[in-house]
C-alpha cells in the first residue's frame, strides 16, 4: 500500500509542479492572488480564495498541499463560495486526516469534480476516517475512484466499504485493494448497462426507420415508441 500512495504522491507533484512544495505561506498567497487576477475574478473571489489558503494553513494543512487546494480551484473556475464549502469538508476530516484529504480534495477538483461532489467524498473521507481508517489509505481510495473516472457517489460508497472492512478485521492494504476491484467491478457494470441501452435505443429505431406498408408499426409490438 505505502508504494501505491506513493506514487500518487509523486504524480501529484509532477501534476502540480515541484515549485509549489517549495512554497511560503506568503509566496504561495502571492501566486495564488496573481492567478486569480489573471483568470479575472472579482475582488470578493480573489479575496475568498486568498483567505481560503490561510484558513486551511491554520488549520494544519500543509501550505502546498493548501496551495494545490486553491489553485486547482482557481483553475476549474470555481467560485469563492464553493471554495469555501471544499475548505469547510476538508477542515472537517479532522486534524490528523487534513493533509491527505488535501491532497485528494485537489486531485478531485482538478479532475473536474464539482464543488458539491468534492465536498460529498470530503464529507465520506472524515467518516472513514473517524470509524478508524487511515486517512492514508483513504486518500488512495479516493484517488484511485477519481483517476477511473467514477462517479462521486460511487466513490463514497467504495470509501466506506473499506471503512467496514477494517472495522471487520481486514488489513487496511486488502481492504483498499477490495474497494478499487469494487469499483472497477460497478464501472464495468455500467459500461454494459449504457452498451445495452444503446442497443436498443439503436433496435428501437430500425423498427420505426425501415416499417412499411399498411399498418406498419400500428400493433402491438410492432416498432412502436416505448418512451
Amino acid at each position: 500500500m505505502n508504494k501505491l500512495v506513493t506514487t500518487i504522491v509523486t504524480g501529484g507533484m509532477l501534476l502540480f509542479g515541484t515549485a509549489a512544495f517549495a512554497l511560503t505561506l506568503d509566496e504561495a498567497r502571492a501566486t495564488i492572488d496573481k492567478e486569480a487576477m489573471e483568470r479575472k475574478l472579482d475582488a470578493k473571489d480573489r479575496s475568498q480564495a486568498t483567505a481560503t489558503l490561510r484558513r486551511l494553513v491554520d488549520k494544519g494543512v500543509p501550505v502546498e498541499h493548501a496551495f494545490r487546494v486553491v489553485d486547482a480551484a482557481i483553475n476549474q473556475g470555481m467560485n469563492g463560495r464553493d471554495l469555501a464549502e471544499v475548505a469547510g469538508s476538508i477542515e472537517s476530516t479532522g486534524p490528523g486526516a487534513r493533509k491527505d484529504a488535501a491532497a485528494a480534495a485537489a486531485d478531485a477538483i482538478h479532475h473536474r469534480y464539482t464543488a458539491h461532489e468534492t465536498v460529498q467524498m470530503m464529507n465520506a473521507f472524515g467518516k472513514t476516517v473517524a470509524a478508524g481508517a487511515p486517512a492514508e489509505g483513504t486518500s488512495w481510495v479516493m484517488s484511485r475512484g477519481i483517476d477511473k473516472g467514477t462517479g462521486a457517489t460511487r466513490i463514497t460508497a467504495a470509501m466506506h466499504a473499506y471503512s467496514r472492512e477494517i472495522r471487520s478485521g481486514t488489513p487496511p492494504d486488502k481492504a483498499a485493494a477490495n474497494a478499487d476491484r469494487a469499483m472497477d467491478r460497478d464501472k464495468t457494470r455500467q459500461q454494459d448497462r449504457d452498451m445495452s441501452r444503446d442497443r436498443d435505443r439503436t433496435s428501437g429505431g430500425s423498427g420505426m426507420d425501415h416499417g412499411s406498408g399498411p399498418g406498419a408499426g400500428a400493433g402491438p409490438g410492432m416498432g412502436g415508441s416505448r418512451r
